[in-house]
């Protein structure tokens, strides 16, 4: 089926729900107590990353707040793992599907290895490209195929299908038909300092990018967003075929040319077992003013179910829409239907009459005092979980410029359909992202 999945991957908006009730006060919270339950896992094989906080790759022009990153090998499809990259500053996104990397050519970015491009299925002499839409812009870059591996959990996967943004044989974005340069407001990411880390690692509650059961396809007759004379791709992930001139134009390509979910395809361990059906992101709690960076002790997990450390016992399940990853939720007696949990965006996101802070901090909101919210989140089959989380003054969370990770930073949500739960909502929890089975089960959250 196709799907929707809502991209974060810098500082504004995203998703909402329905189901229970939610309140807010203006009164300062107490202090969170710490969490008695938490348990995260020790990094190593076979399955568990360790995850930094810090300000991010050198290159930002804005030091990074709120950004789990780890370090991913990539190598050449050899299998053998033998001529490699590391390439650091990878950020985890439970929102997005697909290893994309920055292209050595593009400003600041690291990966330089020759990786041989996809062919376009229906040409062989032409090569894929792809345009993928972020919430607040667009990724333009080349199809290639690489062997990667994780250094601390030790977990592999081979001839992937990964993203090489800012790739010079892509050629000119602006000249892909259609364009892949957005309309304002929205930028163009296909550097370093633009995109916030040196690549990202999407593994949402996705099997792929695109469509989880067929072919990817071309919208006929034309793209279905215009301003002006220029009209946009109109799907988050859409795939271009180009010449050796680089002149692009969108195509059809097959599952086997998609994107996949990096954790999906992980190999087998040699007791048989793999790690491909979902994702823990475990956070340690921190303080009400925050940490500082290099804040470490966090703890990617692969497989839910699959190894003695990542049993969901204790947890609730919320199963999530088949096509679209959303569940709903309630705040402030308000239901918003396409609400999600999502460790790409950098904050809470939802909509709200709180006071926003001024420039250069527009987007994030900045209450006279701490706010609680207390939002009510429902799964498709009828779930309710209670979401608790304060919301702090962003300029003063910010005030201490060595401080990276903070669980009361909020921004105000244009999106009035979506409450989006971002990292701020990880900190003092293990959360769960389950993977879709197509045409089997559907993705769900989990905490």
């Amino acid at each position: 089926m196709s799907k929707f999945l809502a991209l974060i991957l810098t500082s504004l908006l995203l998703l909402a729900g329905c189901g229970g009730s939610g309140t807010s006060t203006h009164q300062p919270p107490p202090p969170p107590p710490p969490p008695p339950n938490q348990v995260i896992a020790t990094p190593g094989p076979p399955n568990a990353e360790s995850l930094t906080l810090d300000a991010g790759p050198t290159a930002l022009t804005t030091p990074a707040v709120n950004t789990a990153f780890v370090t991913v090998n990539v190598c050449m499809p050899d299998g053998t793992f033998a001529t490699c990259q590391a390439i650091d500053h990878i950020e985890i996104d439970t929102g997005s599907i697909g290893l994309r990397i920055i292209a050595a050519g593009a400003p600041a970015g690291q990966l330089s290895l020759a990786l041989p491009a996809v062919a376009d299925p229906n040409n062989a002499s032409n090569h894929l490209a792809e345009c993928l839409e972020f919430a607040d812009g667009f990724s333009w870059g080349s199809v290639n195929t690489a062997d990667i591996s994780l250094p601390v959990s030790g977990e592999t996967a081979t001839n992937v299908i990964v993203h090489v943004i800012g790739a010079a044989s892509a050629g000119d974005p602006a000249k892909a038909s259609p364009t892949c340069v957005p309309p304002a407001p929205l930028v163009t990411e296909n550097t370093v300092p633009a995109f916030g880390a040196n690549g990202i690692l999407g593994v949402g509650p996705f099997v792929n990018d695109c469509n989880s059961t067929s072919d990817c396809k071309a919208l006929p007759p034309s793209p279905t967003g215009c301003s002006g004379s220029s009209c946009y791709p109109g799907n988050s992930a859409t795939y271009f075929s180009c010449t050796a001139a680089a002149s692009c134009a969108q195509t059809t390509v097959h599952l086997q040319q998609q994107l996949p979910n990096p954790a999906v395809v992980f190999a087998k361990h040699a007791d048989g077992s793999v790690d491909n059906n979902g994702v823990i992101v475990e956070l340690p709690a921190v303080g009400a003013s925050g940490a500082a960076g290099p804040l470490s002790g966090g703890v990617l997990v692969f497989g839910i179910g699959t190894q003695s450390n990542n049993a969901i016992t204790g947890a609730t399940k919320l199963p999530a829409n088949q096509s679209s990853g959303v569940i709903s939720a309630t705040l402030n007696g308000t239901m918003y239907p396409n609400s999600y949990l999502d460790s790409g965006s950098n904050a809470n996101f939802f909509p709200s009459t709180l006071p926003g802070c001024p420039s250069p901090n527009q987007g994030f909101l900045c209450p006279g005092s701490t706010t609680s919210e207390s939002a009510m989140l429902q799964g498709t089959d009828g779930t309710v979980l209670a979401a608790d989380f304060s919301v702090a003054n962003a300029n003063s969370l910010f005030s201490n410029a060595s401080y990276v990770a903070f669980s009361n930073l909020a921004g105000n949500n244009s999106d009035n359909s979506s409450v989006d739960l971002g990292l701020s909502f990880f900190f003092g929890r293990n959360v769960f992202t389950g993977f879709e089975d197509p045409n089997v089960s559907a993705p769900y959250f989990a905490y």
